[in-house]
């Protein structure tokens, strides 16, 4: 079997970066061994990094030492590939098992699906571990959150499983009561099923199979790596931490004050990491001041990470414009909407971007309550307001009509769950057209269902939680999303809840004299008028606008362009682009000017702002309005710091 690498962390420190330097290093290492890179991440950047073009499916990286394949998963793809092979059965099973036929069942199945990039990416890898290709497997994870679900999914698919085994098992209840029958017909479906799923759960269970995490030296990013090394092993205990990663650490001051602050930040980081995981083998990766993009650079990185070897990391930046960029203040916007959602990758500074507009808006205007509220999975408000965030609204900084919250979508779905369930328990029979009709099995085919947490449920739950707090009081509401893929999926998710409405309330139509029916479909009418009701505040620009957040790299440029692009087509209008961590040319002293690190990292800032300028103009980004937020020294957190983060903000100037 091969052996499995999960590379995981919070979102921006550096996860696709170590993923590529492992599967290089690796590759180097052992010749003639075949390793595959593969990435789960519904945005995808394993392309963007080795500067090469993505293809579908697993294919060969050529001009580096060894045998290296990529794959950039498709989910869509991937999850229609198992439908094809499975539909007759799953068909099959719930006709058998419920009173829906396959004409009324099959429209949902060619839906999208919730979860569906986290159940692609375990046929995906299930499909690698049973065709033997490969001697390693490295696998790019999507932001923690996201990931955890990944790792929960074998769980996830035994209860589904044991739900299908429930709905299977009626034309044997049937045979017992009439006929005498004892032995169940056998399902090919299902023992294909769970033959599967006790594969992947020794793959991921075996001593072939690490978590390898990485982090950075921020206290928000260590913070975030703790909690998430404790959601592991609360949710997968059976997953080993094999190593740390401390990326981005800054291994020599020279002269240079912001270098030898950062240098002390990294030994911090690295007695936290020894005091809070002793037995766990702790890496450094350095911060050479640019991008590590391509194979060369990056297996390089992989021999320091992972042999300690010495190389040399700097690459000298893109051919600069002759135009000398110039830097202006400028106000921060104040929201003109109810709704307002900020977005971009991982670790770009979404959570402080959010925050900073939120704080704003409120100190413009007392009279409007504000409420910031995050759907990622792997939520960091916490850090940022320095006080425990939960599930329900709570007043931070001190200020009543402050509010922040951090949604558990989890805990909500199972409230749900089990409102449904009650509501189920009421009756179990009724009479129709004269006949008695005993709804026991169906009802308990529906509770074995209830018990079944999908994957995805934090986008679809996450949507009913924005509809309550608009609904609650008058104000505006801030979104701190997850990361652009499973963000994208957010957005999306209105438009699909109401496609699975109507497509329920359309089958359940033909049952319309059964009261299971008629519950279940007062329960999707009452959701389509909610859904629909948010859907047309999302897509009224007077309602609802969005901000991107990015970084001032190359990589975060195509990948804004491409998050920028999927918005539009969702609907959602997007009101600026916030160019984060900015190196502007008066924060560099006198000495910062003669540090080599840091002038490199600004050379590369500027190489790429002036791409922008060059494409969008000083104060846009394409349609859009272009913000520039400066390097602030220290993190973001509480009032004080808040309030002086929101006092500058920059636009880019040419002057010939």
């Amino acid at each position: 079997m091969a052996k499995l690498t999960f590379v995981v962390g919070k979102g921006g420190v550096g996860k696709t970066t170590v993923s590529c330097a492992l599967a290089l290093h690796l590759a180097a290492r052992h010749p003639r061994q075949s390793t595959l890179l593969m990435s789960t991440d519904p945005a995808h950047s394993l392309a963007d990094m080795l500067e090469v073009k993505d293809k579908a499916g697993p294919h060969r990286l050529a001009g580096v030492k060894g045998k290296v394949s990529i794959w950039q998963i498709d989910s869509d793809r991937e999850f229609k590939k198992f439908l094809a092979g499975n539909r007759e059965g799953i068909l099959k099973i719930v006709e058998n098992g419920t009173f829906f036929n396959r004409e009324e069942i099959a429209p949902l199945l060619d839906t999208t699906l919730p979860g569906m990039a986290e159940v692609a990416a375990l046929l995906a890898l299930r499909d690698m571990l049973e065709s033997g290709e490969h001697d390693h497997i490295v696998v790019d994870t999507a932001p923690f959150g996201h990931t955890l679900r990944l790792f929960e999914l074998p769980g996830h698919f035994q209860r589904f499983l044991n739900f299908l085994e429930v709905a299977s098992s009626r034309d044997d209840l049937l045979a017992q009561r009439f006929g005498g029958r004892t032995s169940a017909p056998t399902h090919t479906f299902l023992e294909k099923w769970q033959a599967t799923v006790s594969q992947v759960k020794e793959a991921f269970s075996s001593e072939q199979a690490e978590v390898l995490l990485v982090t950075s030296p921020e206290t928000f990013s260590l913070n975030e790596a703790v909690r998430c090394i404790d959601a592991l092993k609360e949710s997968a205990p059976e997953m080993r931490l094999g190593g740390i990663v401390l990326n981005r650490v800054v291994m020599s001051g020279e002269l240079c004050p912001h270098c030898r602050a950062r240098m002390v930040q990294g030994k911090r980081a690295v007695q936290f990491l020894k005091t809070k995981f002793p037995r766990v083998p702790r890496l450094l990766g350095p911060d050479p001041g640019n991008p590590l993009l391509g194979a060369s650079l990056l297996q390089r990185f992989g021999d320091i990470v992972f042999a300690g070897a010495q190389a040399n990391l700097a690459a000298p930046p893109p051919k600069a414009s002759t135009s000398k960029l110039y830097f202006t203040k400028t106000q921060w916007p104040v929201a003109q909407t109810r709704l307002s959602f900020t977005l971009g990758k991982g670790g770009v500074g979404k959570t402080t971007i959010t925050a900073a507009l939120a704080f704003h808006s409120r100190s413009q205007h007392k009279d409007v309550h504000v409420t910031v509220c995050s759907t990622d999975p792997a939520p960091s408000l916490d850090d940022v307001f320095q006080k425990k965030i939960e599930d329900k609204p709570v007043s931070v900084l001190g200020d009543p009509g402050f509010a922040a919250m951090e949604m558990d979508a989890v805990f909500e779905f199972r409230r749900w769950a089990a409102r449904i369930k009650q509501q189920l328990s009421a009756g179990t029979s009724m009479q129709s057209g004269g006949l008695h009709v005993d709804l026991t099995f169906e009802k308990e085919v529906f509770a074995a269902l209830m018990d079944v947490v999908p994957p995805g449920v934090d986008e679809v739950f996450a949507i009913f939680r924005i509809l309550d707090l608009l609904e609650a009081k008058p104000g505006s509401v801030f979104i701190d999303m997850a990361p652009t893929g499973h963000a994208l999926e957010l957005l999306r998710m209105p438009e699909r809840i109401l496609l699975w409405s109507r497509l329920l309330l359309k089958s359940l139509a033909a049952h319309r004299t059964l009261a299971l029916a008629q519950d279940v479909a007062v329960e999707l009418a009452g959701l389509g008028q909610r859904v629909r009701k948010l859907l047309e505040m999302m897509r009224d620009p007077k309602q609802s606008r969005a901000a991107a957040v990015m970084l001032p790299e190359p990589v975060p440029d195509r990948q804004t362009q491409r998050l920028l692009a999927a918005i539009k087509e969702i609907g959602v209008a997007v009101d600026a682009v916030f160019v984060n961590r900015v190196l502007l040319e008066r924060e560099l002293s006198q000495k910062m000017q003669g540090c080599k690190h840091c002038r490199r990292a600004q050379q590369w800032q500027l190489a790429t702002l002036q791409t922008l300028q060059k494409k969008y103009g000083g104060h846009q980004y394409g349609e859009h309005r272009l913000y520039l937020v400066r390097d602030f020294p220290a993190e973001i957190a509480g009032a004080a710091k808040l309030k002086k983060f929101t006092g500058e903000l920059w636009q880019i100037q040419t002057r010939k």
